[in-house]
């Protein structure tokens, strides 16, 4: 049960006490003053019913008149009748023993009334006893004395009975400050501890995106950034697996740039998948599923999950780069769903910059005419691999070749035709290269290959293959056919240092030159260059 719940229950509670507390109190109030006015007016039905009788019984005792009897017997039923509407309504009261002295004295009386009017009823000239008169007059006294200490009873019980009543009430009142106090202190601390928490909460999730964003900000390249987005969330969303979808430069695969963790599906469609597949990447905003649901427009890429599904596409300037695809076995919270946002945007510009900066350095270090790398790049890379060759005591090949006569094919078939031979040269260079090899445009019409772990035999293999490819290139222009001469130099036999190694490598080529091209030759025998006297 939520919270809110509850605190509606304990509300719905403390007021049905209230209301019963209310209702107790009043139903006993009001069912005691019923009674004592119903005793009260059955004792004053009893005093009314005597005083007829002694009204029936004098003008009898005067008259000789038995129609004065009428109120007489009248009396002595009504007074029968009241008196055991007094005994039901006192039961074991405090008033039942007055009532008991009450009736008997009313039963004495009655009984020396009839013994008189049986006695006048002999004759005429039989007289009233004033004995029995006497008697009567106290016994009627005694009645009244006793009618009025009856009428006080009642009245100091319903006194008491208010001060008992009034004495609960109070009691309830207090009860129920205390309970009001106590669920009132109650809610206050809850509200007090959920502000806390959701301060806390606020705070560490401050705290959170800061380190993200300032973590975001030194990332080195696209990869450690993706990885670093996943890792994020991951962290933050308990239970959350994440995966990084990212646009590549052409706009015509979206692949996972992270791992994809727990949905083997989902791995499987993201082979050769297109942007618009995911629905997020289409419509520019996030998509949402729930699991087992079944939308009219369902995503090809996480619509088919068990999970719930949330996918944020990565917008900058409005061009979608990418998505971040979030699966949770149960919905994701409010806050959750704020993080991911907040994530997503924040890393989206960075990604953009990054893969900026990675196409920007690609250009820089390609060819544009060839598509291998360039200058720069070759000499980069020839430190690189003569360092690595250093480290693992491995040979390094170096060769140098360019195209025969080039001068020749620019005069003759025009620059447009030289483009040609050289964009075709490069095409050849990246299909004979292993993937450890090297190859790149050093200048002009020269190509530096580097072969790691390759001594001269299989360089010259590899020079063997390229030069005869080459030789079978075919143009536009049928005459136009060219040729290659290579130059090998071998790390560490033939130089110690990269330079002296291209440069060993660039006598070789000269040495194909004079030999009379379209060859390959290797660096004459000697001490390697580089190599202290």
């Amino acid at each position: 049960m939520s919270g809110a719940n509850r605190t509606r229950v304990l509300l719905a509670v403390a007021v049905a006490v209230v209301a019963a507390a209310v209702w107790t109190v009043s139903a006993h109030q009001r069912s005691t003053a019923d009674r004592l006015f119903d005793e009260s007016r059955a004792a004053a039905a009893m005093l009314t019913a005597m005083l007829d009788q002694e009204t029936g019984l004098r003008g009898y005792v005067l008259t000789r008149d038995r129609a004065f009897l009428e109120p007489f017997v009248v009396g002595g039923r009504e007074f029968g009748a009241a008196a055991d509407q007094a005994r039901r309504l006192a039961e074991d009261g405090p008033q039942a023993a007055t009532l008991d002295s009450l009736i008997a004295i009313a039963t004495r009386w009655r009984s020396s009334a009839e013994e008189e009017i049986a006695a006048l009823g002999q004759g005429a000239a039989r007289l009233p006893s004033p004995a029995a008169a006497r008697e009567r007059k106290r016994l009627f006294d005694r009645y009244r004395a006793q009618d009025e200490r009856l009428q006080e009873q009642l009245a100091a019980e319903r006194s008491d009975e208010l001060g008992d009543a009034g004495l609960v009430s109070a009691i309830v009142i207090v009860l129920l400050a205390v309970v009001f106090f106590a669920l009132g202190f109650w809610l206050i601390n809850r509200e007090v501890r959920r502000a806390r928490a959701r301060l806390a909460r606020a705070r560490r999730y401050r705290d959170t995106q800061a380190e993200f964003a300032g973590a975001m900000q030194i990332m080195r390249d696209e990869s450690e950034a993706h990885a670093l987005v996943k890792s994020h969330l991951e962290r933050s969303i308990e239970g959350a697996d994440v995966t990084v979808l990212n646009r590549n430069n052409s706009d015509n695969r979206l692949y996972a740039a992270t791992a994809v963790d727990g949905d083997a599906g989902l791995a499987e469609r993201l082979v050769d998948a297109e942007p618009d597949s995911c629905l997020a990447v289409r419509l520019g905003h996030a998509y949402e599923q729930g699991a087992g649901a079944a939308p009219l427009l369902e995503c090809e890429l996480c619509g088919r999950s068990a999970a719930e599904v949330l996918c944020t596409p990565s917008l900058v300037g409005g061009e979608v780069i990418g998505s971040v695809l979030v699966r949770d076995a149960s919905p994701l919270a409010a806050d959750d769903r704020q993080r991911i946002a907040e994530s997503v945007t924040q890393a989206a510009p960075v990604l953009a910059n990054l893969r900026n900066l990675a196409i920007a350095e690609a250009r820089a270090a390609t060819d544009a005419l060839t598509g291998l790398p360039n200058s720069r790049s070759c000499r980069d890379n020839l430190k690189r691999m003569v360092a690595h060759a250093g480290r693992t005591v491995q040979p390094l090949s170096a060769v140098l070749f360019d195209l025969d006569h080039f001068k020749q094919v620019n005069d003759r078939f025009g620059h447009g035709a030289g483009d040609d031979v050289l964009a075709a040269v490069g095409s050849t260079l990246e299909g004979v290269l292993r993937a450890s090899d090297f190859g790149g445009r050093y200048g002009g019409e020269e190509f530096l290959l580097l072969l790691p772990e390759t001594e001269h035999s299989g360089a010259l293999e590899v020079c063997e293959k390229l030069r005869e490819a080459i030789s079978a290139l075919e143009f536009q222009q049928p005459e136009l056919r060219v040729t290659a001469s290579f130059g090998i130099a071998v790390y560490p036999l033939d130089a110690l240092d990269g330079d002296s190694l291209v440069r060993m490598a660039d006598r070789a080529l000269y040495a194909a030159k004079a030999a009379g091209r379209d060859r390959v030759e290797l660096v004459a025998a000697g001490p390697p260059d580089g190599a202290s006297d």
